[in-house]
């Protein structure tokens, strides 16, 4: 939750932030996207291992059953994901457009400012409705990617014994894809910027919600396959 407020602050001196609702659009834009489904991963991957490694799925297992085990990680991992970055956009905003501006921590020029903010990227037409209905929605937003690439990585990491495996297989396989459709000029539909899209200029909102529903659809697709397996997941073997 602290990375974007902390970077906001840390960082902007060195650039030149319009207002307000600029500082918290480049609060989110650099350093979070980059880092998003590694921090996915770091949120819950370790729960999983810690109980696959120990066989303390075992028990658990005993009560509630092989599909009550896994639909309780599906839910608690997505809970921890929502929560966390959702809760960094909220804080974000809060320090952004509450706190800082009444301190003289932040320079301002608005005078520099070309493009309104309700024009600058993906989403802050929104804003033509007011701040808070876009900072509203970029907290809902966020949380349900963080959701999604949580419990992917946690729904994932149980079919993989290998623990460094199961702790960077989504998020290594994520930042390889980004990458490829950046050298290939489709980035839109980046998974980095379909969670935090402030670094697409604003145009259709259908690159990042075809990204999303793509994501929703491999975790219903690994979700299912390992509800519907006769043996459990590899990594509980």
């Amino acid at each position: 939750m602290a990375i974007p407020p902390v970077f906001g602050i840390w960082a902007a001196p060195s650039y030149v932030i319009f207002d307000p609702e600029d500082h918290f659009a480049f609060s989110l834009s650099n350093l979070l996207p980059l880092v998003f489904s590694f921090l996915a991963a770091l949120l819950y991957v370790p729960v999983i291992l810690q109980e696959t490694r120990r066989s303390g799925w075992m028990p658990i297992v005993a009560r509630r059953g092989m599909r009550g085990y896994l639909r309780t990680h599906l839910v608690r991992s997505a809970s921890v994901g929502a929560v966390a970055f959702g809760g960094a956009i909220a804080v974000a905003a809060c320090l952004s457009l509450v706190i800082l501006p009444g301190t003289g921590m932040v320079t301002y020029y608005p005078e520099d400012r070309v493009v309104p903010f309700s024009e600058q990227m993906t989403f802050t037409q929104l804003a033509h409705y007011g701040t808070a209905v876009y900072v509203a929605f970029m907290v809902v937003w966020v949380a349900v990617h963080g959701a999604l690439i949580t419990s992917l990585c946690a729904v994932v990491a149980l079919h993989l014994p290998n623990p460094f495996l199961a702790l960077l297989a989504v998020p290594g396989s994520l930042f390889l894809l980004d990458t490829v459709l950046a050298l290939v000029g489709l980035e839109e539909f980046a998974t980095d910027n379909a969670a935090l899209p402030t670094a697409l200029a604003q145009g259709s909102a259908l690159p990042p919600v075809v990204t999303t529903v793509m994501l929703a659809g491999l975790l219903v697709a690994v979700e299912g396959r390992a509800l519907r397996a006769p043996v459990p997941p590899a990594a509980m073997r």
